[in-house]
């Protein structure tokens, strides 16, 4: 093991105790008392029978009962010790783990950039930090318990070692073989392991999207009607298969050490039945002493096997747990305590500039985004249209300050958007995605986004109100406290696609940004409602810039200008009738659509 490696083990085992020692001040003295306790109790064990013996042989009977009684008495106390606070030590370290490092590990999560979190790259990084912190992979935990069993073990190791040494070293040379061996073995088993870790990692991570896809009420009606339950099976055959045949050779290769233990075991079991057997021969050594020494000979094995298995338990948590440590240190793009805007100070609506914003996902990547250059005016409605896979989202993901432009600069009122309080340009954006994604908790939660105490509740339901919600939530009979879906209560209720992007549009409207942005608003509405939105746009935007996103290019003419957006570049920008008069891309794309949807009207009357 290298230096490194040594420092790494030790600095994530003492961060870890630390950090226990923080949460249960208890543990502080419960460790070492159980580290007593654990070197105890074996050293009784050995000497216990040693006792007996002598005391038998002295024929002193009393004394004998005496003694053992003792002994038994002090072995089965510190027994007695060591569970009890084992009990506590295990409760410590799960909810050292659960109440530190798993919160802190969703908390980070939650609060980093999402630049940071949304990447294919990022997610397979949180789905190994993840790992750490979980039930199922705990590394946190094994980090805290391998460390102090290591300690044990090493300091076992060195008293038993310390009477072999006086006994015959050559015993102690074959032991010192033996765990050097393991050791090595066992380094061999986890650097393999180690190797394939992401393999493994991102084995899991699809059979987790599986499962959760398998189980899930709504993916269940597009399973059952296009059949993809042989589909489903298929995918988790071949995924168990390929963690099945990386656990057969992860398990080969720590079966290994074990066949190299017992030869060792072997060598030296028999070398020390010769030498004992030798000098109680020869009268160096009385039955007692005979029992005595080959229990701790024996009982070196107690502290050999274990000692490794600690090492490398420990070695491979500490592995794990860098991929915590590097999740969790990753920074953040932008700022977050601090910058040119303060939450709620922006005096009326913002004015927006794009410099020659390019963008791509991954270093070296294709441009998602290239050299876009507009402003919107203050309180401005702009519609931003385009064929799908245009950049559209993209462009509203670096105006939400979710990503940074690869090149130029996103101006907020004349301010770089890179040099401000992150989460402050945040609360002014109130903003309807395309995703319709919504909490299992209620409908007044789910739209203030806080809770029952902090929630202005009028304000809640106005919001309701002007997103046409009001009417299906007022007949529901707890109203806006109506749980959304039965998952945290059994009398929750299912809203529809249009249903529930009210709800999001209604949650914009509670949070009252200064710039609103609806991406694709209607997309779940039915026909009358879509008109509804379009007629209210202007009233749901007055006194706001806003930026209203749609493939839809009939949908748009309400807004002061529209910004038509082709292969990631602005192709033509303008009011629907300059753009039309133009001839452009525009007309050209909106013709095609208006024919469509003559189709369609026709039919629907012939019909």
């Amino acid at each position: 093991m290298t230096k490194k490696e040594k420092a790494t083990m030790f600095r994530n085992s003492m961060e870890v105790l630390r950090a226990m020692g923080r949460r249960f001040p208890h543990s502080r003295w419960q460790i070492p008392l159980y580290m007593a306790c654990c070197i105890g109790a074996p050293f009784m064990t050995t000497l216990i029978p040693s006792l007996a013996i002598k005391a038998i042989t002295q024929g002193e009977t009393g004394y004998f009962l005496l003694t053992i009684t003792l002994a038994l008495c002090a072995y089965w106390g510190v027994e007695a010790i060591r569970n009890l606070v084992s009990m506590y030590l295990d409760k410590a370290r799960i909810f050292t783990m659960s109440d530190l490092f798993f919160v802190s590990f969703i908390n980070k999560c939650l609060k980093t950039d999402y630049a940071n979190v949304e990447p294919l790259e990022k997610q397979k990084a949180v789905a190994k930090a993840g790992r750490v912190v979980s039930y199922g992979g705990d590394s946190v935990s094994r980090v805290m318990s391998e460390s102090v069993e290591l300690a044990i073990r090493a300091l076992g190791l060195l008293i038993y070692g310390t009477a072999i040494l006086l006994l015959d070293v050559k015993i102690l040379l074959i032991t010192v073989v033996l765990m050097v061996t393991d050791i090595f073995m066992r380094n061999h088993a986890i650097k393999y392991t180690n190797d394939h870790w992401e393999e493994s990692v991102e084995v899991g991570r699809k059979l987790r999207y599986l499962r959760g896809n398998g189980m899930s009420v709504g993916a269940g009606k597009d399973i059952r009607i296009y059949q993809l339950k042989g589909w489903f099976h298929e995918r988790f055959e071949e995924l168990i298969r390929q963690e099945t045949d990386f656990q057969k050779r992860t398990q080969i290769r720590w079966y290994y050490p074990t066949v190299v233990d017992n030869i060792c075991f072997f060598a030296k079991n028999l070398l020390a039945y010769s030498i004992l057997a030798g000098k109680v021969l020869t009268g160096e050594m009385d039955v007692a002493g005979f029992t005595l020494y080959l229990g701790v000979i024996f009982g070196l094995d107690v502290w050999i096997h274990p000692m490794a298995l600690s090492y490398g338990g420990l070695k491979s948590a500490t592995y794990r747990f860098n991929d915590y440590r590097k999740f969790m240190s990753t920074p953040d793009v932008f700022r977050h305590d601090g910058g040119s805007v303060q939450p709620r100070s922006m005096e009326g609506a913002p004015e927006i500039a794009f410099r020659d914003v390019s963008f791509c996902y991954e270093e070296g990547g294709e441009q998602v985004l290239s050299h876009i250059s507009f402003v919107i005016k203050s309180g401005e409605s702009v519609a931003l249209v385009g064929n799908n896979g245009a950049g559209k989202t993209t462009l509203v993901k670096l105006l939400c300050g979710f990503y940074p432009a690869t090149e130029g600069e996103i101006l907020v009122n004349g301010k770089n958007i890179i040099e401000m309080d992150i989460d402050a340009w945040q609360e002014e954006v109130s903003a309807l995605f395309q995703e319709t994604v919504s909490l299992a908790f209620s409908i007044a939660m789910n739209v203030s986004g806080c809770s029952e105490e902090d929630m202005d509740r009028q304000r809640v339901r106005e919001s309701l109100r002007r997103a046409g919600l009001w009417e299906k939530v007022s007949s529901l009979p707890r109203k806006e406290d109506t749980y959304l879906s039965q998952q945290l209560d059994d009398q929750g209720v299912w809203l529809s696609g249009g249903e529930m992007q009210k709800l999001l549009l209604a949650r914009a409207l509670y949070r009252d940004g200064q710039l609103m942005i609806l991406d694709e608003p209607t997309v779940a509405l039915d026909p009358i409602a879509e008109s509804k939105v379009y007629e209210d746009y202007h009233m749901l935007t007055e006194g706001k810039t806003s930026l209203f996103i749609s493939h839809r290019l009939a949908s748009t003419r309400f807004c002061d200008r529209i910004i038509f957006l082709e292969n990631g570049r602005v192709a033509e920008t303008g009011t629907h009738e300059e753009l039309m008069k133009k001839g452009g891309r525009y007309k050209e794309v909106f013709d095609i659509q208006s024919k469509y949807y003559q189709k369609q009207g026709e039919a629907a009357n012939e019909e």
